[in-house]
């Protein structure tokens, strides 16, 4: 199992880094006569690296921000909702508990 996670993970990383290379490569590189980038060129792919790397950071923590909020829910949800089955469960026990003391007065007449 361990296995197949890290191996999602790495494709998933593979994946993003591809894109990033694509997409910078793209935006920044105007001639391709030169074995080395310009500075022009260097400028703008490191830029939009460090871009690109800072929108996948925010875009990863309003991911947990929006998870943590979801769970901190569904806890609260459950918590009512165990707290909804118990007072029913407390409700139905004082029922049988009358029911009981009314049939004993019933039977003792």
């Amino acid at each position: 199992m361990d296995e197949e996670v890290q191996l999602k993970n790495i494709k998933e990383f593979l994946q993003n880094y591809n894109k990033i290379t694509d997409d910078c490569f793209s935006q920044c590189v105007y001639t391709l006569s030169q074995s080395r980038l310009t500075g022009e060129e260097a400028l703008c792919a490191n830029n939009c690296v460090q871009k690109s790397k800072f929108v996948d950071q925010k875009c990863m923590q309003a991911f947990i921000e929006h998870q943590q909020q979801s769970m901190q829910k569904f806890i609260e949800e459950s918590s009512q909702k165990q707290a909804e089955q118990e007072a029913t469960v407390v409700d139905s026990n004082i029922s049988d508990t009358e029911n009981n003391e009314i049939v004993k007065q019933e039977s003792t007449k």
